[in-house]
C-alpha cells in the first residue's frame, strides 16, 4: 500500500467520517438536519475547461449534463453518486465525472435523484433510472459508487431484462444486499472508519422498504443473465466488502463477464481517493469506458 492510503483510515478518523451512521438515532438526528438544510445540487464553480456543464429537468428530477468540448462524446456514461441515498453529489464525485467526460469522450450524465429524506425510495428511483438509461444514446455505460452502485446495478438488470443491456456497468465499493444479513460485516467493522452498519441499516430499510427479497431493487439476488460486462472495485477495509466478493463468486461462477478489483486493506470507495492506488483505478474506469463505447466495444 502506499503511504497516502495507509494514511487513509487516521484521515477518516480525524474527519469522525463515520458520526452520523454510529447509532439509529445519530442517522435520525442527520436527516432532520438535512432536511432543514438542503444539499446544493449545482455543480462546482472550479471546472475543467475541457468540459461542458449543462442540466436539464425531466419529469421533476434535475439531470446534469456533463460533455467534452474537443470532439462530440462518443458515448453516455449514466452515472448514479453515492452518499448514503441521503446525501447530493459531493465534490469528488464531479472531479472524477468531469475527468471521465474529457478523458473518455463521453457525455456523463447525472441525475440529482430524490433522496431518503425527500421521499425517495428504490421503488420509485429505480425503475426511473432505468427509464432514463433505455432513453440514453448508446452505447450505454452504467456507473454508481456505494448507494449510487446499487441503483446502478438495479438499473442495470432491468435493462437486461428488457433485453437492451448497457455495454458495461461499472461500480465502486457498491451497496449490494440492502439486508446488511451476511455475519461478516460484524467482523469487519472494526476495521472500517467510515461506515457503520447499524446506520446503514436505518438507511437501507428506508431506502428498500419491504422490498428486501425483491431481486431488482435490492440486485445482491439479481439474476445476472444478460446483464452483459460488468467492472468492479473493492477496498477490503470496509463493510460492504463481504457482499461483494460473494456476489463476485457468485457471479464468476455463473459465468459472467466481469472483471474485479479487489484492494487488501483499503477503504470504502477508494478509487475516489486522492492515492496513487485511487488513481489507477480511476485509469482502468476510463479506458474501459472507452473500450466499452468504441466502435467494436469488445468485451472486458
Amino acid at each position: 500500500m502506499s503511504l497516502a492510503a495507509r494514511l487513509m483510515p487516521l484521515v477518516m478518523r480525524a474527519r469522525r467520517a463515520n458520526r452520523h451512521y454510529r447509532t439509529r438515532e445519530h442517522v435520525l438526528r442527520h436527516l432532520e438536519d438535512l432536511t432543514q438544510r438542503p444539499q446544493s445540487v449545482d455543480p462546482p464553480l472550479r471546472r475543467r475547461k475541457d468540459i461542458r456543464i449543462s442540466a436539464w429537468k425531466d419529469k421533476g428530477w434535475l439531470i446534469h449534463r456533463i460533455t467534452p468540448e474537443a470532439s462530440p462524446p462518443r458515448g453516455t456514461v449514466l452515472y448514479l453518486h453515492g452518499g448514503g441515498w441521503v446525501h447530493e453529489a459531493a465534490r469528488a464525485h464531479w472531479r472524477w465525472i468531469q475527468r471521465l467526460a474529457a478523458e473518455a469522450q463521453v457525455q456523463v450524465l447525472m441525475p440529482a435523484y430524490p433522496l431518503v429524506q425527500a421521499g425517495g425510495t428504490a421503488a420509485t428511483v429505480v425503475p426511473r433510472v432505468a427509464e432514463l438509461a433505455a432513453e440514453a444514446e448508446r452505447p450505454l455505460v452504467l456507473m454508481g459508487d456505494s448507494a449510487g452502485g446499487s441503483i446502478a446495478l438495479s438499473a442495470a438488470l432491468m435493462l437486461a431484462q428488457q433485453e437492451q443491456p448497457a455495454s458495461l456497468t461499472a461500480l465502486v465499493s457498491p451497496a449490494l444486499d440492502l439486508r446488511f444479513s451476511n455475519p461478516e460485516i460484524d467482523a469487519r467493522q472494526p476495521e472500517d472508519p467510515w461506515l457503520v452498519k447499524k446506520g446503514q441499516l436505518e438507511l437501507s430499510e428506508r431506502w428498500i422498504g419491504e422490498h428486501g427479497e425483491d431481486p431488482l431493487l435490492n440486485p445482491f439476488l439479481g439474476d445476472l443473465t444478460g446483464i452483459g460486462p460488468m467492472l468492479v472495485f473493492s477496498g477490503t477495509r470496509d463493510i460492504l466488502h463481504p457482499d461483494t466478493r460473494l456476489f463476485m463468486q457468485r457471479a464468476t461462477d455463473d459465468g459472467a463477464d466481469v472483471e474485479y478489483h479487489e484492494e487488501p486493506g483499503h477503504l470504502h470507495v477508494y478509487p475516489l481517493l486522492p492515492t496513487p492506488e485511487g488513481r489507477r483505478a480511476r485509469r482502468r474506469m476510463v479506458d474501459a469506458v472507452r473500450q466499452a463505447t468504441s466502435s467494436t466495444a469488445p468485451t472486458l
